[in-house]
């Protein structure tokens, strides 16, 4: 089907950036993938407000409206290269051999080199991006990733980086994998939208598009500014350095993340919940000790909670005021990736409201939270 749209000068100028740099085929694919992730955001948390195009470009293209030079503009030919080998190594069939896939069995990471967390400098500020809106993902990657440094027998280099490229398809082939089997398992238990275990995981219709979606939230890469995209890196489990080709190391942190028991991954497929209450504590305790603006947003979300505003809308409006720049759009992507990764946190719950509304709850692990908080802020 075509449409025509009009579309804004200043988002005409960030498209042509984005498929510059080798993360598009071309603008027709930027504008389905920004559509694919609005619409995914949608039925994960069943809103009721509809965006338009220009809000939907906002939530997947950061806020820049400088022009490029020429320079800039011109394509990354080794990068569309990269785009194309990749897609053209996921179309194997699909009994892919051992090889493609990573291990994600438990084991011990003591011995395995480590790299130092990346330098803040090349980091958003802020809390997490919406779209980083899982935490199982980022567990299933530092697992692998602490296995395929374990494993000697695959010839992989001495010291502590891996191969970014390789290490992705790998990864992303295995969180499809793994994903295909857990929303089997989540049809069969009746999960709703929002409270699926296989949420975020590459289990779409189109595999390809899936996955690099996989690849570009829960690994990340650098750009060509140097700063670092993906959920790993802003939550410092992992750095990734532009050698050539561009290289992924584990931090102490996903070190031990990786080690933590994990329900889906330890104890079959079929588990109840993503995470261990062990791998909870321990992904609470970091945030609050390496990204401190994502557990003053867990708070802030809480309180709102706590006080009435439990509704998406009236939720982004207070998750607007930790920073006054965020367009609506912005803040409700944010406000989303939050309150998903609290669910998966066992903070809060979610219920119906009428045919398509939702509304927001405090668990007793969330109301435990919230007072901690309170009672740390008070004098003594």
């Amino acid at each position: 089907m075509n449409i025509v749209i009009d579309v804004p000068d200043s988002l005409v100028g960030r498209m042509k950036r984005a498929v510059a740099a080798g993360n598009y085929d071309d603008p027709q694919e930027f504008v389905r993938t920004a559509i694919e992730n609005q619409i995914q955001l949608e039925e994960e948390e069943t809103s009721q407000e509809v965006k338009s195009l220009d809000e939907a470009l906002n939530s997947v293209e950061p806020e820049s409206e400088i022009e490029a030079s020429p320079e800039e503009t011109q394509p990354d030919d080794s990068a569309h290269e990269q785009a194309q080998e990749r897609r053209s190594d996921d179309a194997a069939p699909a009994d892919r051999t051992n090889k493609t896939t990573l291990s994600l069995a438990r084991h011990q990471y003591d011995d395995i080199p480590t790299v130092a967390p990346p330098d803040e400098s090349r980091l958003d500020k802020g809390p997490l991006w919406g779209q980083y809106n899982r935490i199982f993902p980022v567990k299933l990657v530092v697992r692998g990733l602490a296995n395929a440094l374990l494993d000697s027998s695959e010839g992989l280099p001495d010291g502590p980086w891996l191969d970014l490229q390789p290490f992705q398809r790998r990864a992303a082939r295995t969180a499809r994998k793994i994903g295909t089997e857990i929303a089997t398992h989540d049809e069969r238990a009746g999960r709703k939208r929002g409270e699926k275990l296989a949420a975020a995981l590459p289990t779409g219709d189109d595999p390809d598009k899936s996955m690099d979606r996989f690849e570009t939230h829960f690994i990340g890469r650098v750009e060509h500014d140097d700063e670092l995209t993906g959920a790993l890196p802003h939550l410092s489990f992992v750095d990734i350095v532009r050698e050539s080709p561009q290289q992924i190391g584990l931090t102490d942190a996903g070190q031990e993340f990786a080690s933590l028991s994990n329900p889906l991954l330890d104890d079959g497929v079929d588990a109840d919940t993503s995470l261990s209450q062990e791998e909870r504590q321990f992904y609470i305790s970091h945030v609050r000790g390496v990204r401190e603006e994502e557990y003053t947003a867990m708070q802030k979300v809480a309180q709102a909670i706590e006080e009435g505003d439990n509704r998406p809308t009236s939720l982004t409006e207070r998750v607007a005021y930790l920073n006054p720049e965020w367009s609506n759009s912005q803040a409700e992507t944010i406000r989303s990736g939050l309150t998903s990764r609290m669910y998966e946190l066992g903070l809060v719950d979610r219920s119906q409201v009428g045919q398509r509304g939702i509304a927001y709850e405090l668990t007793a692990a969330g109301e435990t939270f919230r007072s901690n908080d309170t009672e740390s802020t008070q004098p003594q």
